[in-house]
């Protein structure tokens, strides 16, 4: 008997983007391309050994592989492990002390206060506790502990809207430094900014579980040892009023030399709480580390931040916890503990990657600790802003940080193509494409995994939180990142689905959304409230605007309008800089770069087409081009390749300046472009302005960087 189908109206799975399918028909292209090349490779090396092949293929290997993470001492160690464990089952009379000598079972060990880290080189690892030794007796530290978990449902409340609740015998400021006037009022004011608009990001900070533990470390008297508390410390509680001053509008405490007192104070504690550290020293040198950046120190927070990094690799937190659960030695909430401070230092050094462009300070994650899970209940916690005049809203904190964690993981990834596109040998452009077309595809498919409360749309666009917005700010910049560098790459004529992908179409689409949503931002909550990565995107989508601004000027005829628009949006986002330098002076410098590039560079072009920023009209009108020979001619940047003609060298200077493709490892970021580089004799006025367009493309970029 036949069976009828029946097509319902709802569907399972969120419909996929335009977007989405082209991502799509362009990575079955780039496929297909990529097989092709491996069939000519193939071809080219039947009569040559194997490890010939082997090393003229491995280029073109899918980018999917973390080659430095699964390289082949990895894959070897793995054997040598499995090998050693059949063995001591076959020879079981091997005795404990030669197995424990020669192969250890286990690289975590637990410590005085905390699991750490200790591998099988290292002879710290037999003065720790092994899972299998029995317990100890608890220290008297420990039963402080005890006392004040007991109490576990006192927490400290902040004196918010003139709440007087709290008791003044209570020691808030017990680590803080006495030279800075700061009441409790204000105290409670700038750190519920700091947990609203700038920890929420990366989740680094949980607040309900900082106040829980403040309170139960100060409601222990200074007399007495305190307890362990993960979530608070001194060194944290000076690191968090620290940054949180910034948002502070008593310009007393917003000082500068105000602020300085207190991440000294955090210093001070630092060789204190690193002798046995916990994971809120993890978080502490973390928010030092940010202090810094915010000052425009990224030198010396980049240093902080790798201290960070170091005390969680000590601290085995990217390792399996689970067998010590199991062996109730740790409970499943330090276990839970520890995989949060692994995944928002993981993100914290995704973004610091990016924000000073080098490599990263910690592995790729490997599976033992998953992306976080999704807290239900703590994400049903009433966000709320008084002067955005929005109702009470869920905070989806836990659910937005999974989906970070999630999106970040991409952008270790593109990260890791701009730093090896000087690396890869061959059809670089084939296999670029290739790479592109994959995380092209992984940034489409994170997006319709989205859940619902996480989307933002015109319905809700007007009510979204601070760290839904990054968020997807964070996914459009994502574009920028991994298109900017071959903004230079010419588009072919769209027949279907072409190969090449329009790299310019996509970087305009993602800066457009970005300014959106910045704007958003700034009027619900201004961007005096921001993190720190709100500076890199307003600053990415700027140069995307002068690069806009450079192709206008590169045909026979200029693009008044889109010229136009484009310094208009360049120059939003600097007035946006500006705005956030009220509270993180860094801000001011990166948009005086963008204004020095705007000036210098956009400035000369038009200079030369006898034009001035603030002069649209032409003094002599260019000749005039026939309508039908406009269209078919294709007015980018590249035109001149396939023309023969000449171009102005200082176009190619600014294209490799604001994110064209190098030749070198170093990926594109603001602080390459100081304004002592943008003044370098390489690049004066008077350098001859003309060049053979038909030279090797390879020859001309190192040519550009030298």
């Amino acid at each position: 008997m036949g069976r009828q189908c029946t097509w319902l109206k709802g569907t399972v799975r969120k419909p996929r983007t335009e977007a989405h399918f082209e991502a799509l028909r362009k990575q079955v292209d780039s496929l297909q391309a990529y097989c092709r090349a491996l069939e000519e490779r193939v071809a080219i090396c039947s009569c040559q050994t194997r490890s010939e092949s082997d090393s003229l293929s491995r280029p073109l290997a899918s980018f999917d592989e973390e080659d430095e993470e699964n390289d082949f001492g990895d894959q070897q160690a793995d054997g040598v492990w499995e090998g050693a464990r059949r063995e001591d089952d076959e020879e079981e009379e091997l005795d404990d002390i030669a197995q424990e000598l020669c192969i250890p079972a286990q690289d975590l060990k637990l410590g005085e206060r905390e699991l750490e880290s200790h591998g099988i080189t290292a002879p710290f690892r037999f003065l720790a506790v092994s899972i299998d030794d029995p317990p100890a007796p608890p220290k008297s530290s420990q039963l402080s502990e005890k006392n004040a978990i007991s109490n576990a449902a006192d927490t400290y409340v902040f004196t918010l809207d003139g709440s007087n609740e709290f008791d003044p015998t209570f020691q808030w400021a017990r680590y803080l430094p006495k030279e800075v006037p700061l009441s409790r009022q204000e105290h409670d004011r700038i750190l519920d900014l700091l947990f609203k608009f700038f920890t929420m990001w990366c989740m680094r900070v949980v607040p309900s579980l900082f106040l829980r533990d403040m309170h139960r470390h100060l409601s222990v008297p200074s007399s007495s040892p305190p307890p362990k508390t993960t979530h608070y410390s001194p060194m944290l509680h000076n690191a968090l009023i620290a940054l949180a001053s910034g948002f502070s509008d008593d310009p007393r405490i917003r000082d500068l030399r105000a602020r300085q007192y207190f991440a000294d104070a955090a210093k001070r504690c630092i060789e204190a709480e690193c002798m046995k550290p916990n994971i809120s020293v993890v978080h502490a040198l973390s928010i030092l580390a940010s202090f810094h950046s915010t000052q425009g120190d990224q030198m010396l927070g980049y240093l902080y931040f790798g201290m960070s990094a170091r005390i969680s690799q000590a601290l085995g937190l990217c390792m399996d916890a689970q067998p010590w659960v199991k062996a109730g030695r740790i409970t499943a909430a330090d276990m839970q503990d520890r995989g949060w401070a692994y995944w928002t230092t993981f993100t914290q050094d995704v973004c610091w990657s990016l924000y000073v462009g080098r490599e990263f300070s910690l592995p790729a994650p490997s599976e033992t600790v998953p992306v976080p899970f999704v807290d239900t209940a703590s994400d049903r916690i009433a966000w709320s802003y008084r002067n955005s005049g929005l109702d009470p809203q869920a905070n989806h904190l836990s659910s937005t940080f999974s989906a970070t964690c999630d999106l970040l993981l991409i952008a270790r990834k593109i990260m890791k193509i701009v730093n090896r596109l000087a690396k890869v040998s061959g059809r670089k452009d084939l296999i670029n494409d290739h790479m592109i077309s994959e995380i092209d595809v992984k940034i489409h498919a994170w997006k319709s995994r989205l859940k619902p409360e996480l989307e933002i749309n015109a319905s809700n666009r007007d009510f979204a939180t601070p760290h839904k917005l990054m968020l997807h700010c964070m996914y459009w910049w994502s574009f920028i990142l991994l298109h900017r560098p071959f903004f230079h790459r010419k588009a072919k004529p769209m027949h279907g689905s072409d190969p090449e992908v329009d790299h310019v179409k996509l970087c305009k689409r993602a800066a457009e959304n970005l300014m959106d949503l910045v704007q958003s931002y700034r009027s619900l909550y201004s961007l005096r409230y921001v993190p720190m990565t709100m500076i890199q995107v307003v600053f990415s989508a700027g140069t995307v605007y002068l690069l806009l601004a450079a192709r206008s000027l590169s045909g026979a005829r200029i693009g008044h309008t889109t010229l136009t628009a484009s310094l208009a949006q360049t120059d939003l986002c600097i007035d946006y800089l500006h705005e956030i330098a009220k509270s993180w002076s860094c801000a001011t410098a990166i948009a005086n770069i963008l204004h020095g590039l705007k000036a210098d560079r956009i400035g000369l072009l038009l200079r030369r087409r006898g034009m001035s920023i603030t002069q649209q009209p032409l003094d002599e009108p260019a000749p005039a081009v026939p309508a039908a020979a406009a269209e078919a001619m294709d007015f980018n940047i590249f035109s001149a390749l396939d023309s023969g003609t000449n171009y102005d060298s200082e176009m190619w200077n600014l294209l490799g300046m604001v994110g064209g493709e190098t030749l070198s490892a170093v990926p594109f970021v603001p602080f390459d472009m100081g304004y002592q580089d943008v003044e370098s004799p390489a690049l004066r006025d008077d350098e001859a302005g003309a060049r053979d367009m038909n030279m090797d493309m390879d020859a001309l970029w190192n040519e550009l960087w030298p």
